[in-house]
């Protein structure tokens, strides 16, 4: 007969067991990892080859972060908003690298966006403006997550 004391035990080793394996718990629900090229294929219909950098655009996110849990970033360009559809962010390293897709008006004002974004490991994160033309422009900054800021 089990009690109280033994249920929280045999909770306490399923909840150890789940957190030491979670890439298998991931697989075993069907989950799979995305790469950035397929991120982006699924949500644009183009890879990372076919986008061009451009230095109208500027990511704005610390070079360091001691955590991954709360990073900032804030993405801006001079391009004229009417002109802007929407601003993609992706996170390379993620387990799904796509981030948000923020759509843009000219009641915006100018093409700015900022938020706080999750980095499951050292990252390059992107900015992808979609024109309304069809064209995507493309920038990034490189942040490294450390735990306790350590490197």
């Amino acid at each position: 007969m089990f009690t109280r004391r033994d249920l929280f035990k045999l909770a306490g080793v399923g909840a150890a067991a789940l957190l030491m394996a979670p890439g298998s718990v991931k697989e075993s629900f069907g989950v799979k990892k995305i790469s950035i090229d397929d991120a982006l294929k699924q949500h644009l219909g183009v890879t990372l080859k076919d986008l061009k950098q451009s230095n109208l655009i500027t990511v704005k996110a610390p070079t360091i972060a001691e955590s991954g849990a709360n990073v900032p970033v804030q993405v801006k360009a001079n391009i004229p908003v009417e002109q802007v559809e929407a601003i993609y962010i992706f996170a390379d390293n993620n387990f799904n690298p796509w981030v948000t897709k923020v759509e843009l008006s000219p009641m915006n004002g100018e093409v700015f966006f900022a938020t706080r974004i999750k980095l499951a490991k050292t990252s390059p994160v992107r900015a992808v403006i979609k024109m309304k033309d069809g064209s995507l422009l493309m920038a990034f900054k490189e942040v490294k997550v450390t735990v306790g800021g350590c490197g």
